[in-house]
C-alpha cells in the first residue's frame, strides 16, 4: 500500500518515465518517511540514488552503502541475526572496508582461507531442531513416549541404567537409546543430539518434562522404509510437512514427506505407496512455479534435505562441499547413490553414434545440483554439458523433468542432450530407457514414468567461454520495427544507419553466438546483453566469478531480498519500487562503469564453459515471480529466421511497461534466443527455424496478484496473438506459443480459453496422443499401464493434461505380506494406521493402537488378532542393537504383556527388516 506522503504527487507525464526523472522524484520526496522510520538512513539512501543519477557508482561501494541504509532496520536486524556469527563478521568487514583493500582478510574469516564459506544458514539451524523433534516422533510414537515420560517422572531418583532400560523396552528393541539418535540422522543431528542425552542424564525432572512436551510427541507414526539390504539404514521422513515451492505459488500440506538416498529405498517406498494407495511426486530446489509439485494427504519425494530448499538464504553454491556420512552408526560412510557423478557409466545398449564420436556420457544423480555438477566439471577440466539453466540451486532431474533450457540457436533443451534414463516404475522395479523413440517421451516426462534416479547426458569436451558483456542503448539492443515503437521517455536520436547496424549485429548474434541473451530492466535506457562465444584455448583463462565477488553476487541477492521485504519499500510507488530495484540491478552487473553516448565501453573474460553457463550467483536469496513463453521463430522467403516477431514480441513489452506510471513489471525482461526440441512434450518442439524464449519477472514482495495476473494476461494476449510462416512458402498462420512448463501459467488464458484446456485441447492436442502412446509402449514391455502411471505418479494438473479418460489400474499383481498382512498389489489395500494396525481374517481393519488408549485390546480383538494371518512369519531372536542397551525380553514375556499392539519379533518371508517388537513398518519388498 503507498504511503499517504506519496499519494498527492502528481503522476508524471509518460515522456517523463525515464530513470533520471523518477529518480529525481525519489530523492526530492522519499525524505517525508524520515519520521515515520528513523531506523532507515533515508539521507544516506538519496545520496546513493544521487549517485546513480549522475554516474557515478562502484558496485562494491553501492552495496556497501545499501547495507549501511538498511542496517538498523528491523527487516535487516532480523535477517542478519540468523546469519552464523562468522558470516556476520564478513558482512561487517565488508561493509567497514571503504578502500576496498580487505578482500584477503575478509575472505579469511571463512574456515578455508581463500575461499568463501558460510556456516549452516537460518534453514539449517531450524533443521536441526527441526530434526530433535522429529526423530522423537520417529523413535517412539505418541502413546508409548507418554508412557515412559510417566515412568521417568515416577523414577526419577532410580539409576541411569533403569531409565534407559525402560525407554528401550518401550520403544523396542531395534532402536538404539535416544542418546544414540544422531547416528541416524547423520552428520548434522550429531551438533545437537547431546542435548537430549543430556536431558536424559538429567536429574531435573521439570527439565526433562518441559522438553518432551506435545510439539515433539507428536501425532501418529511414520512409516520406515529400509534404504539397504542389511535392514540398518531407514529412509528419512516428515509427516505432515507444510509444503510450499521456491516461489511460493504452490503450498500443500503431504501426509508424508520422504527424503531418500538410495535406489532400494525408493524401490520400496513405490511398493509400499502402491500397497497404500498413496501418489508419489518429487521435488528438487522446487523452482518450479506451476502446481507440478505432490498434493494434500499424498506422498512428497524430497531429493534434497529439507533445510536446502525451505528458506532463504541458501548457501550452497558458495559453501564448502561436504562429503557422505554415517547414517545408522555403523562405522560405515552411507555413500548417498541419488548424488553420484560417474563417467562412462556401462549402460546396457547405450553407445556413441558416428555424430557422438569424441563425446563422453556421464551418469548422473538426480539429486545432484548444478553447483555440484558445476564444481566437479570444473575441476575435471575434460568434459562439460554444452548448455544449461543460469541458476546452480537446481537439481538434474529438476532441470530434466519440465523440460528446461539455456541459450543459443545451436541448442536444444538440457533434456535432449540426455542418453538413458534410469527410475523406479509403477511396481517399484528399477528400469533404464536407452531406446531414443523412448527418450522422446522419457527424457522429458514431469515424473509421470516414475521416480527418476539417474540421467545420463551426453557431454562434450570442455571448452571456455568468452564473456563480452554491453551495456548499448536499448533502442540498439534489439532495433524496433518502427523508431515510433520507442516510448517517448526512452528515445534518443539515433540515425537510421546506427539501427541499420545495431539490427545486424543483433541477427548476428541471435543466429551464431554460442549463448544469447539480452535484459531490460524496467525503464532503463540500457539494456544488458549477455551473448558469447567458446573457444578450446584455455589461456588465459580465469575463475569467473572470483571467490570474492561470488561473496558479492550472494551478499547482492540477499541483501535485495532484504530490501524488497523492508517496510518502507512496500509503501513507495510502484513506479519508485521498479526504478530502484532496475538501476541497483545494472549497477551490479558488468561493464561496471555506465557506458558513453558512443556505446564503446566493453569487457571480457575468459572462463571454464559451466561458469559461463552459471554466471550469476546469489539470484536463490530474491524470490522472483515469472511467467515464460516459448515463441516459434517463422522463417523468412530465402529460408532464414524472421526475427520480426522476436522484436515485436520485445518491444510490446516494454510499451505496455509504459501504458502508464505504475507497472508491475517491476524487475527485468529476458530474452534468449535458442534451437528446438526433439522432446514429445517441450514448447520448442517442431521450432525449425528457432525459438524466442521471453520472459516477465517482477519481485513477490513488490507486486500483489490482483496487479500481476492482469498484467500476465495482457502479455500473453500480446505473444498469442503472433503469427508468422513455418515453411518457406507457406501460409501465415498462428504460432504455435506455448509456456515454460515450469514458470507461471495456470492462472492465465490463451486464445479465450484457460490456460489448462488450450494446452490439452489446442497447444498440445497431438503431443498428448503422442506422448500416452509411447508411455504405452514402455509399459507393455515392463508390465504396467497407463492407469498404472495415473495412481502411483499424478496429480490433479497431469490428470487433465494427460490422464483424461485413464482409469487408475486396479488390477491384479503378486501377493505382498505387509506387517502379518496379506494384500495384492495393485488392489486398494490400505493399512492407513501403519503402526499398531491389524487386519482380520475378515478384511476388518483393527486399531490396536486405539484400543490401548481406551484401556481396552484384549477379548473379542484378541480373538480377532489370532485369525491373522501368520503362517508366512516366522519368530527370531531380537538382535542385540549395541553394547549398553539390555536384550529385549523373551517371547514368551511378551505374549503375556497386556499390550494388545504387542507384537512378536520376527520378519517376513521375502520382506527381510520388518521387526514386530517396536511395531512400526520397517518395509524392504522382495520380489
Amino acid at each position: 500500500m503507498v504511503s499517504h506522503y506519496f499519494e498527492s504527487l502528481p503522476v508524471p507525464p509518460l515522456e517523463n518515465l525515464s530513470t533520471e526523472y523518477i529518480l529525481q522524484e525519489i530523492i526530492d520526496h522519499i525524505g517525508k518517511l524520515a519520521d515515520d522510520f528513523p531506523h532507515t538512513k533515508l539521507n544516506l539512501f538519496r545520496k546513493q540514488l544521487w549517485d546513480i543519477r549522475n554516474r557515478n557508482v562502484e558496485p562494491k561501494t553501492h552495496l556497501r552503502g545499501l547495507l549501511r541504509v538498511l542496517e538498523d532496520t528491523h527487516t535487516f536486524k532480523h535477517a542478519f541475526e540468523e546469519l552464523e556469527p562468522s558470516l556476520q563478521a564478513q558482512i561487517r568487514a565488508f561493509m567497514d572496508d571503504e578502500k576496498d583493500v580487505k578482500e584477503e582478510e575478509i575472505m579469511g574469516m571463512g574456515k578455508v582461507k581463500g575461499e568463501f564459506y558460510i556456516p549452516p544458514s537460518p534453514a539449517v539451524k531450524h533443521h536441526f531442531k527441526e530434526m530433535v523433534k522429529e526423530t522423537v516422533r520417529e523413535k517412539a510414537h505418541e502413546k508409548k513416549l507418554r508412557l515412559v515420560q510417566s515412568k521417568v517422572m515416577k523414577k526419577i531418583q532410580e539409576a541411569k541404567e533403569e531409565i534407559e532400560r525402560e525407554i528401550v523396552e518401550e520403544v523396542g528393541g531395534h532402536i538404539e537409546m535416544i542418546q544414540k539418535v544422531e547416528d541416524h540422522v547423520g552428520e548434522f543431528w550429531g551438533k545437537h543430539g547431546g542435548q537430549l542425552g543430556a536431558l536424559l542424564k538429567s536429574s531435573d525432572v521439570a527439565s526433562l518434562t518441559s522438553k518432551l512436551d506435545a510439539s515433539m510427541l507428536g501425532s501418529g507414526q511414520s512409516p520406515r522404509i529400509w534404504e539397504d539390504e542389511r535392514g540398518t539404514r531407514i529412509m528419512e521422513v516428515h509427516k505432515n510437512a507444510p509444503f510450499h515451492n521456491w516461489g511460493n505459488s504452490v503450498k500443500n500440506t503431504p501426509l508424508y514427506t520422504f527424503v531418500p538416498t538410495t535406489v532400494l529405498g525408493l524401490s520400496n517406498l513405490v511398493k509400499w505407496a502402491k500397497v497404500e494407495g498413496y501418489r508419489v511426486r518429487c521435488s528438487g530446489y522446487r523452482h518450479s512455479w506451476s502446481n507440478t509439485f505432490s498434493q494434500d494427504k499424498q506422498i512428497l519425494v524430497s531429493m534434497l534435505n529439507l533445510e536446502s530448499v525451505e528458506k532463504i538464504p541458501d548457501v550452497m553454491s558458495i559453501t564448502e562441499e561436504k562429503g557422505d556420512v554415517d547414517l545408522n552408526g555403523d562405522g560405515v560412510v552411507d555413500v548417498n547413490e541419488l548424488k553420484t557423478i560417474e563417467l562412462a557409466p556401462k549402460i546396457e545398449g547405450l553407445s556413441l553414434t558416428r555424430d557422438e564420436e569424441g563425446k563422453m556420457f556421464c551418469r548422473v544423480g538426480a539429486a545432484v545440483t548444478n553447483e555440484q555438477f558445476r564444481r566437479w566439471a570444473v575441476g575435471h577440466g575434460k568434459w562439460a554439458l554444452p548448455v544449461d539453466v543460469i541458476l546452480v540451486e537446481v537439481t538434474a532431474g529438476g532441470v530434466n523433468g519440465p523440460i528446461c533450457h539455456g541459450a543459443g540457436r545451436r541448442h536444444q533443451t538440457v533434456s535432449d542432450y540426455v542418453r538413458a534414463i534410469e527410475y523406479i516404475d509403477a511396481n517399484g522395479i528399477q528400469r533404464t530407457i536407452t531406446k531414443p523413440s523412448h527418450l522422446r517421451a522419457a527424457a522429458g516426462c514431469f515424473g509421470l514414468l516414475g521416480i527418476v534416479t539417474h540421467i545420463t547426458l551426453l557431454l562434450s569436451p570442455m571448452s571456455y567461454a568468452v564473456l563480452r558483456p554491453t551495456k548499448p542503448d536499448i533502442a540498439l539492443a534489439i532495433p524496433p520495427l518502427s523508431p515510433t515503437d520507442i516510448p517517448i521517455a526512452l528515445r534518443k536520436s539515433w540515425t537510421p544507419a546506427q539501427y541499420v547496424d545495431a539490427l545486424r549485429e543483433f541477427e548476428e548474434k541471435a543466429n551464431h553466438d554460442y549463448y544469447s541473451e539480452w535484459f531490460w530492466f524496467t525503464r532503463s535506457q540500457q539494456a544488458w546483453v549477455n551473448t558469447w562465444n567458446e573457444t578450446l584455448d584455455p589461456a588465459g583463462a580465469v575463475e569467473y566469478p572470483s571467490p570474492f565477488d561470488t561473496f558479492v553476487q550472494w551478499v547482492q541477492g540477499w541483501v535485495g531480498s532484504v530490501l524488497t521485504r523492508s517496510e518502507v519499500f512496500g509503501l513507495l510507488p510502484g513506479r519508485w519500487q521498479a526504478c530502484i530495484l532496475s538501476t541497483f540491478g545494472m549497477v551490479a552487473l558488468p561493464p561496471f562503469e555506465f557506458n558513453e553516448f558512443e556505446q564503446k565501453k566493453t569487457v571480457e573474460y575468459k572462463t571454464a564453459l559451466p561458469n559461463g553457463l552459471h554466471f550469476r550467483r546469489g539470484i536463490q536469496n530474491m524470490r522472483v515471480r515469472d511467467l515464460e513463453f516459448q515463441i516459434p521463430i517463422p522463417c523468412l522467403p530465402n529460408g532464414t529466421p524472421d526475427y520480426t516477431i522476436v522484436r515485436r514480441a520485445w518491444w510490446d513489452i516494454i510499451n505496455l511497461c509504459y501504458r502508464d506510471s505504475e507497472t508491475p513489471m517491476r524487475l527485468t525482461l529476458e530474452l534468449r534466443i535458442m534451437g528446438d526440441s526433439n522432446l514429445i512434450m517441450a514448447p520448442q518442439r517442431g521450432n525449425r527455424w528457432g525459438t524466442a524464449s521471453i520472459e516477465i519477472l517482477s519481485v513477490p514482495d513488490a507486486v500483489r496478484d490482483e496487479e500481476w495476473l492482469p498484467f500476465c494476461q495482457e502479455v500473453v494476449d500480446l505473444w498469442a496473438g503472433y503469427r508468422g510462416r513455418m515453411s518457406v512458402g507457406g501460409e501465415e498462420e498462428l504460432l504455435n506459443v506455448r509456456p515454460h512448463w515450469a514458470k507461471e501459467w495456470e492462472g492465465v488464458s490463451i486464445r479465450g480459453r484457460g490456460a489448462r484446456e488450450y494446452l490439452r485441447e489446442v497447444g498440445y492436442k497431438e503431443e498428448v496422443e503422442e506422448f500416452r502412446r509411447v508411455l504405452g509402449e514402455i509399459g507393455e514391455e515392463q508390465g504396467w499401464g497407463l492407469g498404472d502411471l495415473k495412481g502411483r505418479f499424478s496429480n490433479e494438473l497431469w490428470d487433465y493434461l494427460v490422464f483424461e479418460g485413464v482409469e487408475i489400474a486396479r488390477g491384479e499383481g503378486e501377493v505382498v505380506v505387509v506387517q502379518n498382512v496379506k494384500g495384492v498389489e495393485g488392489k486398494e489395500t490400505k493399512i492407513r494406521g501403519i503402526e499398531g494396525t491389524k487386519i482380520n481374517s475378515s478384511g476388518e481393519s483393527i486399531d490396536y493402537l486405539a484400543f490401548e488408549k481406551e484401556g481396552k485390546g484384549k477379548g473379542k480383538e484378541q480373538e480377532q488378532e489370532r485369525g491373522i494371518k501368520v503362517d508366512e512369519a516366522k519368530i527370531i531372536e531380537a538382535k542385540e542393537i549395541s553394547s549398553g542397551v539390555k536384550e529385549v525380553k523373551e517371547l514368551k514375556e511378551m505374549k503375556s504383556s497386556s499390550s494388545s499392539s504387542s507384537a512378536v519379533p520376527g520378519k517376513v518371508t521375502g520382506i527381510p527388516g520388518i521387526d514386530h517388537t517396536r511395531g512400526v513398518f520397517p518395509i524392504k519388498f522382495g520380489r
